[in-house]
This record gives C-alpha cells, structure tokens and sequence, in this order.
C-alpha cells in the first residue's frame, strides 16, 4: 500500500502537502518502481526541496500582500470586509503551516508510510489474514476519485457563480490556499481510512479468537484454530496492535496543526458563507443571489469534515470492540491455561486501555462523530456575533 500511496502523493508535492524522498534516503529502486516514483523525484535533493519549499512561502506571502492591496477596504460593507479579511488570513497561515508541517515533520511521515507496508506484512505472515490489497486500493482510489471531484466540481461551480454575480473578493488571491488545504484533508482522510481497513482485519482475527475460545464446538473448516489457540498469534495481535497505535500516533504528529487549522478555517468560512447566504435571502443588494454561490462554497466543507470525522470515529469503535472481545477472551480464558498465554491476555487488555485509537488535532480536540456538534455549536455562536454586529 505504501507505493500506491507514494503514486497518489507525488500530486501533492508542488503543493508542498507532500516532500519527497531526498537522494540519501532512497534505496536502490526497481525498474517498474523507477517509472512509479519518477514524478515523486522531481526535487531528489534535500536542498533543492527547501528551495522549492521557501519559493513557495515567498510566493504565498506575497499574494497574501497584494491581496490585502489590490482588495482595499469597502466603507459601505466593513463587516463584509473584515469577514472575507479573515477568512483570506487563516487561509494563508494555514497553507504556511501545511508546508512547514511536510518539512519539518518529514522523518515522521516517511516513518508514517513505511509503517503501513509493516503493518500489511504482519497481517498477512504473522496472522495469515488476508488484507485484500486490491479491495483496499480500489477503495482508496475511490476515495480520492469522489472527495477530488466534488471539491474540484464544487470550486468550478462556485468560480462560475462568483464571475457571474462579481462576488470574486479575495478568491482569486486564495485560490492557491484553497486547493492546497482540500488536498491535505482529502490525504489525511486516505490515511485514515487505510488504518481503519488494518484495523477491521486485526479485530476479524480477535473475533476469531473469541469465537473459539467461547464456542469450541462451531468451528468452521477454513480456519486453523489450532494456530489461533497458540501464543504465538497472541503475541502477533499484541505486535500489530503497537504498529497501528504508532501510525496513529505519528499522523497525530506530522499532520495535527494543520489538521487544527483546517478545521478552525473551515468553521469560519462556513459561518461567514452561511451569513452572506441568509443576507441573500433577507434581500441584501451586494450579496444578490449569493444562494447560488453559498452552497458550491459549503459543500465541499460539510462533505470532507463528516467523511474524516466519521472514519475517526470508526478507528475508535474498532478500539473498543477489540477491547470487548478481549475481555471476553480473558474470561473464559481457564486456569489450566498457560501461565505466559494468559499473561500476554493481561498485557494486551492493559495496553488496549492506556493506549486506545483516536485521531487528535494536537490534543486540542479529538476528532468523532460527536465532535461534529460542537462545530456546528461554534457555527451559530459565531453566525449570532455577526448578525449582532450587522443590526448594531
């Protein structure tokens, strides 16, 4: 999975979502590799790579000044100014925090990558569970396919509508922003869901376990419950379990600021989108027929920000339903047991409680299903300030 990823990655690269592999680290690649990772390599020097990366901070710094100067205050719609304003700054700082992100927390994203190709190989020699690479690659293809094309098809819209209503503002200073971010949550989204895939075997293989230690009598003839009574497949599931609360652990890493700043940009923008939206509505002359606009703008949000929280919130149940089978495991678990068998029972279930899955923005919120209530409680405090800012 790892080279697949790599494949997709190297779209990210003048992004600066993505840096590459520089020529110290790269390993001596095969022919059909060499053809995969040519793109990858367009930048095989780490000093090149932070020339690239400092002409794209300068480029972005310097549309962020421009914009502020060719945009100019509007006396006659100062809220609205301040408003877009904002919304241009958080888009720039975020866009400055995703590069220096990829550059300085580069070892941990490679670690990152070659991780998974880890976890992939346990499963399949340790455990002898099938990972079906090309279900999972068609699945994140999917992926990428359907969030890429509604963004794409989203911005296309809202860019058609802007032109047609002269509503452009900041965009064409920001658009630069726009994609980089939808292209930094849409691969943290593919890494989700690849470690929820992993996840989903591990815990197959637990259930395995527990089905056969709670009910030895309905075995089915495909599997070798002998290999799953031994200590060695314990020990395996207890390995692999450490592998992906590491992978966890190092996406919380090299991706939670700006998992952090995308999230707090987007709650703003969806905010002042939805107020110039109801501004429309309420027959506001400036922002005539935004409602055509607004929602090209707010559903490429609504869509990318449920999709990541509910995988999130996936990985975690998976943690949980790993937790309950094992416990279930411990129970039934006799006392002529081997005294080993059932002291790596113990040592799994502790470190299934201390070390648990979840998906982090630098500890400052966890990302589940009911975090998606909080925004939208952030959504309205914020849309009621600045409706009491337009009355006042």
């Amino acid at each position: 999975m790892e080279q697949q990823l790599r494949t997709w990655l190297r779209y990210g690269i003048m992004h600066g979502v993505y840096l590459g592999k520089s020529s110290d680290q790269a390993t001596v690649p095969t022919p059909q590799q060499a053809w995969h990772d040519a793109p990858i390599r367009l930048f095989p020097n780490a000093l090149i790579q932070r020339v690239h990366v400092c002409a794209l901070l300068c480029a972005i710094g310097t549309l962020y000044i421009h914009g502020l100067y060719w945009r100019g205050s509007e006396p006659g719609l100062m809220l609205t100014w301040v408003a877009a304003t904002v919304i241009f700054t958080t888009q720039i700082c975020t866009n400055f925090l995703i590069i220096m992100e990829a550059l300085w927390k580069q070892t941990e994203h490679e670690t990152f990558l070659l991780l998974l190709d880890e976890i992939e190989v346990s499963l399949k020699l340790r455990l002898r569970q099938h990972v079906q690479p090309q279900l999972l690659c068609k699945i994140v293809r999917t992926h990428i396919i359907y969030l890429s094309a509604l963004s794409f098809a989203s911005l296309a819209l809202f860019i058609v509508t802007s032109l047609w209503l002269n509503y452009i503002g900041y965009f064409w200073h920001g658009i630069w922003t726009i994609i980089t971010m939808r292209l930094r949550i849409i691969q943290l989204i593919v890494y989700v869901r690849v470690l929820r895939h992993y996840l989903e075997c591990l815990c197959t293989k637990l259930g395995q376990i527990e089905a056969y230690r709670t009910a030895p009598t309905q075995q089915l003839l495909d599997i070798n419950y002998e290999k799953l009574a031994s200590l060695e497949c314990l020990v395996a599931i207890k390995d692999i379990y450490t592998q992906l609360h590491k992978a966890f652990h190092l996406l919380n890493s090299f991706a939670g600021w700006s998992l952090f700043s995308i999230i707090a940009c987007y709650m703003f923008d969806f905010t002042c989108n939805l107020y110039w939206t109801l501004l429309s509505f309420d027959g506001f002359v400036r922002r005539r027929y935004y409602y055509i606009a607004g929602p090209a703008a707010m559903l490429p949000l609504i869509a990318l920000i449920c999709h990541l929280c509910y995988l999130c919130d996936n990985c975690t149940k998976l943690g949980r339903t790993m937790a309950h089978l094992l416990s279930k495991i411990v129970i039934m678990s006799s006392a002529s047991s081997l005294r080993s068998y059932r002291l790596v029972l113990y040592q799994l279930s502790t470190q299934l409680q201390l070390q648990r899955i979840e998906v982090t923005a630098q500890h400052f919120f966890v990302l589940e299903i009911r975090f998606l209530m909080t925004i939208i409680t952030a959504v309205a405090m914020n849309l009621v300030i600045l409706i009491q800012f337009l009355n006042s």
